[in-house]
This record gives C-alpha cells, structure tokens and sequence, in this order.
C-alpha cells in the first residue's frame, strides 16, 4: 500500500465533491429549502409580525436544527444525495491503483466531510436569507420566540411557538444553540456517510445504505415517543433541546456526553473502514455498488 499522500488525497476529494454537485440530484436541495421555508420559517415569521417584533437571524436555522420532522428529511435528502458514495465508475479501479488505497480511502473521508458541510451550509444559508434584512444579529433570543405564548395565550399552541421551544431559549443563548445544533447534525450526517462507506469496502453496500435509512427511521420514532432508548441514536443526540427540560438547568444529557458518543462513533467508523481498505479485493471494483 503506497504512503498517506494529502495532497493526492485531497485532489481525490475535490474532483469527486465537484461532480457530484454538477449532480443532476441536487434538484433536492432547492426543493428541501423550499419545504424548510414552508414548514419551519414562515411560521417564525408570521408570530414575529403579529408582534411586531424582529426575529434574531440564527433562530430560524435553529428552529430547523431542532425540528423532529424536519430533521427526519433533513438526513433522509442527505442519504439520497449521497447513494452512490464512494461513487464508482469504468475508471476507479485505474484511479485507485495510481494514488493506492490508503489515498484513495483518506480522499473518500475527506469527500464527505466537504459533502456534508456543503448540504448542511446551504441549508443554514437558505434558513438565514429569508431573515437577513428584516432581522437582527445579537446572541439573545427574540422577543417574538420568548414572549409570544406570554402575550398571545390563544396562540400558544401554534407550530411556530413549538418549534423553539423553552428547552431552548431558557437552557443557552442563541448562538451557543446555531452552533451547537449545526456540529451535532453535522456529525450524525458524518456518521450516515461512514456507514455507507464502511458497509462499501465490504461489498455490502445495498446493507450499508439500509442500515443509514434503519438509522434515521428508529431514532425518528424513539424520539417522537420520548423512549430512553433515543439516546442510543444519533438523532437524539443531535436535537440540543431534548437535552434539557423546559425550566430547570441541569441537563437530562449533557451536551458533552453527546459530543463524545458522536467522537467515539466517528472514530470507530473511520478506524474499521481503515482496517477493511487494507483487505478490499479491488480486481472487480463494481461489487461495491451492490
């Protein structure tokens, strides 16, 4: 196996990132955003103009972060987009012996991260625009997400008060909650990719692209219930509010317990697939798609 070669690694990563946004599928993400709009930031929106209030530009990417449905179609787009990854074509069996294994596989880890701060940037991009003009930059909550159930007791029930709920603007300040929401989802889509990845250089792939969707749906559902098992998931790990309950300060999980489960799935995830690339029988290259 030839030497770890960064550069080799990250000219893999680049060409493949770039075709793969030349994609004729990334007709999802416009429709994603406009289902994002829709769903989670026209209703911030509305609540904010019945206030007269401006909303704070981060609240309603943290409103998306935070969303149990939407954060059921959120990785579900993000599986879809990436199927075919690591993407093998008539020239990959060529490619890989020029640059070796070990460049090939660090490349491919290297893709994904690029793949997934690009899809999760465009999604924070499109969820700041709509509010960039007529909102404000501060790290404190608007009054329009704080005091709105308070002011209009009628509405108080309305989808736009559930989707920051107290668990949020009682527990952290704005920009703790954008930040923290936007690395969270961004290693549970890690971990979705490095499940494809792994289950790739076994020749299991259809398996590995199962696993993801098994991934998403049981978490989806075990946090729709508010099953203690939820923890044993990446999405739970990755929604900040149901770290907290609504008043009380103590954490039912600390944040930090949810980064280290992420650090400790990703590294074990990276370190197999390290492992299986030394073993992999390259001579028929197509098998990884099946």
């Amino acid at each position: 196996m030839s030497k770890l070669s960064l550069r080799k690694s990250l000219s893999c990563a680049f060409v493949e990132v770039v075709k793969w946004i030349m994609d004729a599928r990334m007709i999802i993400i416009p429709v994603l955003l406009i289902f994002i709009y829709s769903f989670a930031i026209e209703p911030l929106l509305e609540n904010a103009l019945l206030m007269d209030e401006k909303l704070n530009i981060f609240e309603p990417f943290v409103a998306v972060a935070n969303s149990g449905a939407i954060l059921l179609i959120v990785p579900l787009c993000f599986l879809t987009l990436i199927s075919d990854y690591p993407k093998i074509d008539n020239n990959t069996i060529f490619y890989i012996f020029r640059i070796g294994r070990l460049n090939w596989l660090t490349g491919q880890l290297i893709r994904l991260v690029m793949m997934a701060l690009f899809y999760l940037g465009t999604i924070f991009i499109g969820s700041v625009l709509p509010v960039l003009f007529g909102g404000y930059y501060g790290n404190f909550w608007s009054k329009a997400t704080t005091s709105f159930a308070v002011i209009f007791p009628e509405y108080s029930g309305n989808f736009g008060v559930q989707l920051l709920p107290e668990n949020l603007y009682n527990q952290m300040s704005v920009l703790s909650a954008a930040i923290g929401s936007y690395l969270l989802v961004f290693a549970y889509l890690l971990v979705l990719g490095l499940i494809l990845l792994l289950f790739s250089l076994v020749k299991k792939k259809t398996l590995g692209f199962i696993i993801s969707g098994s991934v998403i749906a049981i978490g989806t559902a075990l946090c729709s219930i508010k099953s203690e098992l939820m923890w044993g998931t990446p999405m739970a790990h990755s929604i900040i509010w149901l770290h907290y309950t609504k008043y009380y300060r103590a954490p039912i999980v600390p944040i930090w317990v949810s980064c280290l489960y992420f650090c400790v799935l990703i590294i074990v995830l990276v370190i197999l697939c390290y492992i299986f690339v030394r073993r992999f029988n390259y001579d028929n290259l197509t098998e990884i798609a099946y």
